[in-house]
């Protein structure tokens, strides 16, 4: 089926995959992951913790969010041939807020899973890259995922031999 008037009418869908900064020019995805580190940073430096249960729905909501609007962006939109276009981020966001889980304070610990996650994101080791190959917007959202659990396990170890060589 042919997409129709792909770009007319669709900003608003345009500005929701893209949260606004997939629009600049640029590294789209780490765009998308700083401005989710960022708010993750406020929320820390107002004295919360980026874990728990509640965090843990709002990743699995914000992953399942980010699915149905990738699946409308890839229906509606066009671009090109790519099955990921990288001027979606919001599955970057989704990724990058399950790299954030279990930061209790504002610290070097959430650049770590800043770093770790836009390497796995980018670098696509250890079946990141196979769950890109799913079809559609499961594709486009669960290599980042992936990629936000790996970089979540890497923070974490980081976290725990920096206590260990501390002790």
């Amino acid at each position: 089926m042919q997409k129709q008037n792909q770009t007319k009418g669709h900003w608003p869908l345009k500005l929701t995959v893209s949260l606004g900064v997939g629009l600049i020019p640029g590294p789209h995805g780490t765009y998308g992951s700083l401005l989710v580190a960022a708010l993750g940073a406020w929320w820390l430096a107002l004295g919360h913790a980026l874990c728990g249960w509640q965090y843990g729905a709002v990743v699995a909501l914000a992953s399942l969010a980010a699915v149905y609007f990738c699946h409308l962006a890839l229906d509606r939109l066009v671009f090109g041939d790519q099955a990921d276009p990288g001027r979606v981020v919001i599955d970057e966001a989704a990724g990058m807020l399950l790299a954030m889980y279990g930061l209790g304070s504002l610290g070097w610990e959430l650049l770590a899973a800043l770093a770790f996650f836009r390497y796995f994101d980018i670098m696509k080791p250890l079946g990141v890259n196979a769950l890109q190959r799913l079809p559609g917007a499961w594709g486009v959202v669960a290599d980042d995922l992936l990629a936000g659990l790996y970089a979540l396990i890497c923070w974490r170890l980081l976290a725990w031999l920096v206590t260990l060589a501390g002790a």
